[in-house]
């Protein structure tokens, strides 16, 4: 099931291979989304309303017969300090590509589906707000949220930590495989 990877060289504070049956949609996750409180709706071509409809990514989830969750932690001021977990988030995301990258490299007939935390951050302006296609779509990672997965509620029925004391963040990815 899992991959023969040095999980440790990532930095990830978790990693636990899980059942992919345990991942929920929940369309009030989505509904999150069009709320805007990140302030990526309609800016970012892996969020909404750019990325596919909840019920595609059941569909695309559930073709899936293995998952891997990994977690990292990173420190912050105080809850407020969006500096940093944008620093954090966006280190987060060069960590999953990284990993995806050697996946791919050492079980290239492996089928991969990468799912991040927030929104992309890969390219320092994203091209959706000027109507042009992604630059990167190998390496765009979508969010667990976008898809309408509860974060939170994943992290406790796989048994990672979510919080990891005060003035922290934690930031969570799954990759899915066949």
């Amino acid at each position: 099931m899992g991959f023969d990877l040095a999980l440790e060289k990532y930095g990830f504070k978790e990693h636990r291979e899980f059942d992919p049956g345990l991942i929920t949609i929940d369309p009030m996750v989505r509904a999150m989304c069009k709320q805007n409180a990140c302030g990526q709706y309609g800016k970012n071509h892996m969020c909404p309303p750019a990325v596919k409809d909840i019920d595609a990514w059941k569909r695309d989830i559930d073709s899936f017969k293995n998952a891997l969750i990994v977690t990292k932690v990173y420190t912050v001021e105080s809850s407020f300090d969006w500096k940093s977990m944008f620093k954090g988030i966006a280190d987060f995301q060069k960590t999953l590509i990284r990993l995806k990258k050697d996946i791919v490299a050492k079980f290239p007939d492996k089928k991969i589906l990468l799912l991040g935390a927030g929104a992309c951050m890969i390219c320092e302006k994203c091209t959706y707000r000027d109507g042009e296609p992604c630059r990167l779509p190998h390496k765009a990672v979508p969010s667990l949220e976008a898809c309408g997965i509860d974060v939170m509620r994943l992290s406790r029925q796989v048994g990672v930590k979510y919080h990891n004391g005060k003035n922290t963040v934690t930031y969570l990815g799954v990759v899915l495989h066949n």
